[in-house]
C-alpha cells in the first residue's frame, strides 16, 4: 500500500504532486494539515490554507486510514505498530497516535492521529564530504525529520561505487523499492534488527561498510564489534550537535566524521572529529 492509496480521497487529489511535501498530519475531526518546505498549511476545500482558515474538516478517520495502510491485515503490523510506527511500501513512515489498550503493551483501541513522514530522494553527499566520510565512520545526527535518512541513502549509494556496502534498513525507509538504480550496488537486508543484521550481515556478506539508521544505546555493542572487525560504519543518531552524541553513547572516539543537519535548510554541517582517546576531552567548537 502507498500512502495515496490509503489517505482520504479529499486529501490526498491535492497534496500528490505537491514538491517538497515533508509530512503529513491526520487527527480526527480536524483538518488535515501538510509540511511543505518547513512551512505549515491546512488542506482546504479549494487547497492549502496557510492561517488554517477554511480548514477541511474531517470525521473519524484514522482506524479506516491504518485498516488501509495495513491491507486489511493489521495483526501482521502489530509488532511495528507496538512501537508507535509503521512503514508502507513507498517508504513513507507512519507514526500512530491513540488510545492504547494496557499500561505495559502498546496494542491501540483505538487511532486518533497519523503523521506520514514523506521521504526523498536528494543528492546531499557532494564531493567535499564524500572526501571526508571516506576517511572513517560516520555519524549523522540531527532531530526528527532533518533528512538524516535521506543523507543516508544518498551516501550508501555512493559509497557502493567504490566499496561493498550493506544495508541494515530495520523499517524499509532506507530502500523502499527495488529500482536497481535507485539501490545502486547496494546490499539490502530489511525488516530485521540491527542485533541479527550486524552479526549475520558481517558474516554472511563481508562489507566494507554498514550503513544503519536511528542507532540507540542498544546498538552500541554492535556498532563496537563492526568497527573492531575491521568494518566502517555509518549510522544516524537523534540530536543537535556533537555533545549530544557522545552524551548517548560512547562511541565518539570510533567516529572520524560527524554530519550535522537542522530541519530549517536539510543542508549537512560536515564536522572532521580527531578520533580522541577519551570523548569526554573532546572540545566541541
Amino acid at each position: 500500500m502507498k500512502v495515496w492509496d490509503c489517505l482520504p480521497r479529499e486529501v490526498s487529489d491535492k497534496l500528490r504532486n505537491l514538491s517538497d511535501l515533508r509530512e503529513i498530519r491526520i487527527r480526527d475531526g480536524r483538518c488535515a494539515w501538510v509540511n511543505i518546505g518547513d512551512k505549515w498549511y491546512a488542506v482546504g476545500k479549494n487547497g492549502l490554507e496557510r492561517r488554517g482558515i477554511g480548514g477541511m474538516i474531517l470525521g473519524e478517520v484514522c482506524d479506516d486510514i491504518v485498516r488501509a495502510a495495513c491491507n486489511n491485515s493489521v495483526y501482521a503490523y502489530e509488532k511495528m505498530l507496538a512501537k508507535g510506527f509503521f512503514s508502507l511500501e513507498d517508504g513513507v513512515r507512519v507514526g500512530v497516535c491513540g488510545s492504547v489498550a494496557g499500561s505495559t503493551e502498546a496494542v491501540f483501541r483505538k487511532y486518533t492521529s497519523l503523521c506520514f513522514r514523506i521521504p526523498h530522494r536528494v543528492n546531499l553527499v557532494d564531493s567535499d564530504a564524500m572526501e571526508q566520510c571516506l576517511r572513517g565512520n560516520v555519524a549523522v545526527i540531527g532531530p526528527p525529520g532533518s533528512g538524516k535518512t535521506t543523507f543516508l541513502r544518498d551516501l550508501s549509494v555512493k559509497l557502493s561505487r567504490q566499496f561493498n556496502v550493506l544495508v541494515l534498513d530495520e523499517r524499509g525507509e532506507l530502500f523502499y523499492d527495488d529500482d536497481k538504480a535507485n539501490i545502486g550496488n547496494c546490499d539490502v537486508i530489511k525488516w530485521c534488527g540491527k542485533d541479527y543484521g550486524f552479526v549475520v550481515g558481517i558474516r554472511s556478506m563481508s562489507p566494507h561498510w554498514i550503513v544503519c539508521d536511528e542507532l540507540t544505546t542498544d546498538d552500541s555493542r554492535d556498532v563496537c564489534m563492526a568497527i573492531d572487525s575491521g568494518v566502517n560504519v555509518a549510522c544516524s543518531v537523534h540530536g543537535k550537535d556533537i555533545a549530544d552524541f557522545a552524551d548517548k553513547f560512547d562511541l565518539l572516539q570510533h567516529f572520524s566524521t560527524a554530519v550535522i543537519l537542522n530541519k530549517t535548510d536539510m543542508k549537512p554541517k560536515i564536522v572532521p572529529l580527531n578520533r580522541p582517546n577519551n570523548a569526554e576531552k573532546y572540545e566541541y567548537t
